[in-house]
């Protein structure tokens, strides 16, 4: 499993680069949005990523983040059911790993759903699924929280029955 790759930029193109490490090139998806100075896309210059690698029958793909940081953010948004890695990556580009988690914390369904291909379930299932992994593994400053009314109107909308109280 390639973890992390350090090499030169050989081709860099809106989404992808081609990073060559040792005589081998490697394409790598990025975040479209990505700020890269020209400077690191230099040939002379040296670029460090961390690396999730996607592989399935079909495809072994490789997505490239600057900040370790980041890649966890997209490692977590990926294990959620109905976010791929180009999901993923689309919900990496409307913002850093602290907005994203802010709109966790905040169960802001506006946020998610505003990005291409994300409806109402899915970010139900973001919000819902993020926020007790990151709380239970204390990974990030979420804590606790309450109800948002879209969240468990969409919660039963899936199916789900509100909890009652005793």
């Amino acid at each position: 499993m390639i973890a992390y790759l350090r090499g030169k930029v050989k081709r860099f193109k809106w989404g992808f680069l081609i990073l060559d490490v040792g005589g081998v090139g490697y394409k790598v998806n990025i975040d479209p949005q990505l700020k890269i100075d020209n400077d690191i896309v230099d040939t002379q210059k040296t670029l460090e990523l961390f690396i999730h690698q996607h592989i399935r029958e079909d495809i072994n793909d490789l997505y490239g983040f600057l900040e370790f940081q980041d890649l966890e953010t997209f490692s977590r948004l990926i294990s959620v059911n109905g976010v791929g890695p180009k999901a993923g990556m689309a919900i990496m580009a409307s913002g850093n790993s602290k907005n994203i988690y802010d709109a966790i914390e905040n169960e802001d369904m506006a946020f998610f759903r505003s990005i291409t291909g994300i409806g109402k379930k899915v970010a139900a299932k973001i919000i819902l699924d993020l926020k007790s992994k990151i709380t239970d593994e204390g990974a990030g400053k979420i804590v606790g929280g309450s109800d948002s009314n879209d969240v468990v109107e969409a919660l039963l909308s899936l199916g789900y029955k509100k909890p009652e109280q005793a």
